[in-house]
């Protein structure tokens, strides 16, 4: 698949996803919710996509959104990754959040997605892997990002 391919699928497999209006629908508290609303909260995809995303403290907010929330913002966030794969923050604050799929504590913002929502992941993640086989220093990457998606098709 391109990128244009899979940004389409992203969207696709996330349209029936709807912006979180209230605190409730965002987060589901916890130590870092405040924080989630603060970063959040009243902020459309297209607002997230044009402003300033940091990943290492906009990534761990994703722990502490509603299902509803994750799979509202994380297509922006698959997106920014898709348009720079040698984002090497991004994919390690995404993916430690991604690979929360399975395991004893698997998180149910990820376990809940559906198969639609999972497969345009596992292609997406796909994409990172084939973009950095080639490259010596992200060769390890590339085989983590490979098993990373087999984990989403499998799940």
């Amino acid at each position: 698949m391109t990128r244009d391919e899979l940004e389409r699928a992203i969207d696709a497999a996330f349209a029936d996803a709807r912006m979180p209006r209230t605190e409730a629908e965002l987060t589901s508290g916890g130590i870092d919710g405040p924080y989630v609303v603060k970063h959040f909260l009243g902020r459309s995809r297209a607002d997230v996509e044009t402003g300033r995303f940091m990943p290492s403290l906009h990534m761990e907010d994703f722990t502490y959104m509603t299902p509803e929330a994750v799979a509202y913002y994380l297509p922006v966030v698959l997106r920014f990754m898709l348009a720079k794969p040698s984002d090497d923050e991004l994919w390690i604050f995404l993916s430690a959040f991604l690979r929360g799929i399975t395991g004893t504590y698997a998180d149910r913002s990820l376990t809940s997605l559906s198969v639609a929502q999972r497969t345009a992941i596992a292609d997406c993640v796909d994409y990172l892997a084939e973009q950095w086989q080639n490259d010596e220093w992200r060769a390890k990457e590339a085989k983590k990002a490979a098993k990373l998606a087999r984990r989403y098709r499998e799940t």
